[in-house]
């Protein structure tokens, strides 16, 4: 029986099997009884006895590596991992986008070795390396700023704890009849197709998390300060005692109804921004991600009530599981264990 793809052998074994039946042929045990105790066909024994007569026991020594010889020596690996860290735009492209067809350039230019693009991915997976979508993230961002945030204001602000005061993290979202597109199987060569409607109406959400839960509205078309507003109302409404909102600083975050509200609170309500340009600091923008690529991936409405119910069906659904939210906090890297 052939070796199955993919399945390595184990030569150092073959190589004690193979001396073993020498052994055995030394002490004048039979082929037929050799091929048996060892395990394999008569051919393979005699197959033994020639090469022992042309080589002795030497010839039955594993030879060395099977198959053909890499053509990239291990210096050669490390050359292209460093240009593949200097990033296409090193070799003359446009884009910092590398692509199998980039890949085989580069090692061509880096070791002379010419492959074709179909190979180049297996060179990729080698130095572990994996096809990913890009993340955005804007120019304007402050690092520095965002690092300090970090490792000094949230400190601080995961204090508020010892104040008997709740921290609530808040972000708004939308959604709509265009349906939130995402890979799905099908028979090879026949893409499927979503049908839906193009004068699609939008549904926005704001949603509230804690250490353990979260809270949210859903609302007809883009959030205001009205809006806003109502939201806080259903917080303070659920959420005993004072409140700490952290949230990012959009103009209806900072708009002169809101900070009215916050003052008629009598300091049941405190406000804290997070750094601009940073949504990756935000548990809430994880729960947005779940909600549209796990819970309403390919959700095609036909009217916008049954978008609007569906919606609300999933966030339940989510907010029944506690270990969604702590997974909310661990991406954020701000889970306050």
């Amino acid at each position: 029986m052939g070796n199955p793809a993919g399945v390595r052998r184990d030569f150092q074994a073959l190589e004690q099997r193979r001396l073993l039946g020498a052994r055995l042929l030394r002490q004048g045990v039979p082929q037929a009884d050799v091929a048996r105790r060892v395990g394999v066909h008569r051919q393979s024994v005699s197959r033994w006895v020639q090469q022992l007569e042309r080589g002795g026991q030497r010839a039955l020594k594993k030879a060395g590596r099977a198959g053909r010889r890499p053509r990239l020596r291990p210096e050669d690996l490390r050359c292209v991992e460093r240009g593949l860290k200097r990033g296409p735009q090193a070799l003359g492209y446009e884009t910092s986008l590398w692509t199998s067809w980039r890949v085989a350039h580069l090692i061509e230019e880096e070791c002379g070795v010419r492959y074709h693009a179909s190979q180049a991915w297996r060179i990729l997976r080698q130095l572990g390396w994996s096809c990913q979508r890009p993340v955005g993230r804007a120019l304007e961002r402050d690092e520095e700023k965002i690092r300090r945030w970090k490792l000094q204001r949230w400190p601080e602000i995961k204090k508020a704890q010892n104040e008997r005061r709740t921290v609530v993290f808040i972000d708004e979202s939308g959604l709509s009849q265009h349906p939130h597109r995402y890979r799905t199987w099908a028979p090879r060569g026949q893409t499927p197709v979503l049908q839906y409607h193009f004068n699609w109406k939008t549904l926005s959400a704001m949603a509230g998390v804690t250490w353990w839960n979260f809270y949210f509205r859903l609302f007809p078309g883009a959030i205001r300060s009205p809006q806003i507003i109502e939201f806080l109302t259903h917080l303070l409404r659920h959420i005993p005692g004072k409140l700490l909102i952290v949230w990012n600083g959009l103009p209806g975050h900072r708009s002169g109804a809101v900070w009215d509200f916050v003052r008629q609170q009598k300091e049941r309500l405190w406000l804290e921004f997070l750094p601009a340009y940073a949504p990756e600091l935000n548990p809430v923008e994880y729960l947005w991600a779940h909600w549209k690529q796990h819970e309403l991936p390919n959700f095609c409405s036909t009217t916008f009530r049954q978008l609007s119910h569906y919606a609300r069906q999933a966030l339940r659904r989510m907010r029944r599981r506690p270990t969604l939210v702590i997974a909310f906090w661990q991406q954020a890297e701000l889970f306050p264990l």
